[in-house]
């Protein structure tokens, strides 16, 4: 159950890194429409030329071949750090810094496809567009009811956890009881599924109105190009909201029926593998499109100078707000849009706030938790005091052991381990205020105004010694 989360970034993470290198990092690269985002050319396929991109692609490939294995090998170290909180903050770090790190050579590669296109006497024509007027937005490959027959699916999966959570579903065999049905798991992860579905909603729309690309002097040609592309991304798109949905309602079922973790992590798990699946089948689709028609491109807008390094497109006077990727697959925003720019900033400074939230709730984590016992008062810190109660409002207390039959569900607060800080459920019990190091192997149960309270020292010596304090404060 540890390494749920592990196996799932692993996995996840694999997958982004093994597509990257083979879409952007081609062995053969004759065929392709790119170069590490430089418009291929007849031009490049001349003998002088060719020598010198084949060094190029194959030099590059060496490069990222040696950072892919590299990211293998420290993802597997990752699993040996044993402390929860320090492994889920390096994942985070580790998996930002390699993703910028495996588009390196990408980007450098950028640099000698721009310098070689100047040596060998290709002048950029910027400024030049072509529109095809009589396919002009008329190429659409989406089927918007393909989408939204599979989130009615999830939002039904949705309804039917909320009505079990609150208890008005009721039916012989199914499983419920106060830890359940008070926790609302259900609907929290079916409403998951419920919003990952509708998100893909917008932006297949947003792909599919992509602005058409010219190609050919043949309308009809353009418009078969456009919409083999778009449908590519429609198809795409339409897997994933399928296997959301499915998802959805069997997670759905097998907390209905069956209370198995390990059934619900291979259930996860056939998840992420559907979700790199999609992936794959985008990446293999898209590839044998641009083959297809790369024999059949007549007209090539050279706009190389307007990507920064192959990967950030920046042009003022174009008044496209999306534009496709060269770097990956999909869109990107145009940096020299004013929208551009905002999307820009937002999208950086939010990066650097989640960097640097993981990190801070790694600390907070890690900060030393501290039980005392005062003459009058008993107080429950990390960093700050989440619990001052009055010794003479403390009854019934007693030692607990936290063996394996010890429970938590969260229902609201921080539950990082070994830290669980808030308002849980404990043992089918709602609503208790917890204060718990799971290091510790027991920890100490009182109530106090109507509420039950689980607080623990660092180690079951210091737990037995707290307790010893509140026994010895309250009686003097």
């Amino acid at each position: 159950m540890d390494y749920f989360a592990d196996i799932t970034l692993l996995i996840l993470m694999a997958a982004a890194l093994l597509i990257m290198f083979f879409y952007d990092y081609p062995a053969r690269w004759q065929d392709r429409k790119l170069i590490f985002g430089v418009r291929n050319r007849d031009e490049f396929k001349e003998e002088k030329a060719s020598s010198a991109v084949s060094r190029i692609v194959s030099e590059t490939r060496k490069q990222a071949l040696i950072i892919l294995i590299i990211s293998f090998i420290l993802m597997g170290l990752i699993f040996l750090i044993p402390d929860v909180t320090v492994r889920v903050t390096i994942w985070v770090v580790f998996i930002i810094m390699d993703l910028v790190l495996i588009a390196v050579p990408f980007m450098r590669s950028n640099r000698e496809m721009k310098s070689l296109k100047r040596e060998i006497g290709i002048k950029s024509e910027q400024g030049t567009t072509y529109t095809d007027l009589k396919a002009a937005g008329s190429v659409s490959a989406l089927n918007i009811t393909a989408l939204i027959i599979p989130n009615i699916i999830s939002l039904l999966a949705f309804i039917a956890a909320l009505l079990y959570d609150l208890g008005v579903i009721v039916l012989p065999g199914l499983i419920q009881d106060t830890e359940k049905a008070g926790s609302f798991a259900l609907t929290s992860m079916t409403a998951t599924f419920l919003f990952i579905g509708l998100m893909l909603i917008p932006i297949a729309i947003m792909m599919d109105r992509t602005r058409n690309e010219v190609i050919s002097s043949d309308s009809d040609m353009n418009h078969n190009y456009n919409r083999a592309r778009k449908k590519v991304f429609a198809d795409m798109f339409i897997f994933m909201s399928w296997a959301n949905a499915i998802v959805a309602v069997l997670y759905a079922a097998l907390l209905f029926f069956i209370r198995s973790d390990v059934v619900l992590i291979i259930q996860m798990m056939v998840y992420v593998i559907l979700i790199v699946a999609g992936l794959a089948m985008l990446v293999r689709k898209s590839l044998a499109v641009d083959r297809h028609y790369r024999k059949e491109t007549t007209i090539a807008v050279d706009d190389d100078d307007h990507w920064i390094l192959g990967s950030f497109y920046y042009n003022p006077d174009d008044r496209r707000l999306n534009v496709t990727k060269r770097m990956g697959i999909g869109g990107t925003i145009n940096i020299g849009h004013p929208a551009g720019k905002v999307i820009m900033i937002v999208t950086a400074l939010f990066l650097i706030a989640a960097i640097a939230f993981v990190i801070c709730i790694s600390a907070f984590a890690k900060s030393g938790m501290k039980v005392s016992v005062g003459s009058d008062t008993l107080v429950c810190n990390q960093v700050i005091d989440y619990y001052k109660i009055p010794l003479a409002d403390i009854s019934e207390a007693e030692i607990c052991e936290m063996n394996t039959g010890f429970h938590l569900t969260r229902q609201v607060g921080i539950g990082m381990p070994p830290v669980f800080i808030g308002t849980f459920i404990v043992n089918g019990e709602n609503n208790c205020n917890i204060f718990l190091n799971m290091e510790s192997d027991s920890c100490i149960r009182f109530k106090s105004g109507g509420i039950t309270y689980y607080i623990s020292g660092n180690s079951s010596s210091e737990t037995a010694e707290i307790f010893e304090k509140m026994g010895t404060a309250k009686s003097s």
